[in-house]
This record gives structure tokens, sequence and C-alpha cells, in this order.
């Protein structure tokens, strides 16, 4: 298995930190609080 070029991989983590910067107030708003998440109906479904 070969690694990817360091240009691709330092995109990939620039992408993933613009994900967190834009996700980080709502990380702290939610801090500490319960919440549910439905997963059912077509997620569930059968790929065929």
């Amino acid at each position: 298995m070969s690694e990817p070029d360091p240009s691709a991989r330092d995109q990939v983590g620039l992408a993933k930190a613009e994900t967190l910067v834009e996700a980080l107030p709502y990380l702290q708003r939610y801090a500490g609080c319960t919440f549910v998440v439905k997963y059912g109906g077509h997620a569930m479904g059968d790929p065929e």
C-alpha cells in the first residue's frame, strides 16, 4: 500500500480542520447536553 502524496494529505487535513472550525460553536453550545439520533427508515433499508 503506497502513501498518498503530501499535498493530497494536506488537503484532507485542511478540509477536516475547516469542518471542525465550522462545528465548534455548535459543539460548545451543546456540550454536556443529551441528544437522540433517530436511525431508521430508508437508512436501514436493504441496498438491493
